[in-house]
């Protein structure tokens, strides 16, 4: 019974900290990417690629998983 409690607070506690690790990566990457010569133009560039790369390599990727 204790196993089980340990579990439930284990889950979401684990989530927290896997999604402030993303995105105080994706953070610490924008603010470095804007600190170079190209400035907000290489911070531009890099969005506009995860907002229509990651829609696209998930559409590339559920179409071969219906195929196969």
């Amino acid at each position: 019974m204790n196993r089980l409690n340990m579990t439930a607070l284990l889950y979401p506690f684990l989530a927290v900290v896997v999604i402030v690790g993303y995105a105080g990566g994706l953070g610490t990457i924008f603010i470095l990417l804007n600190e170079t010569e190209a400035g907000e133009w290489a911070v531009i560039i890099l969005g506009m690629a995860l907002v229509v790369g990651v829609p696209a390599v998930a559409a590339l990727g559920q179409r071969m998983i219906e195929k196969g």
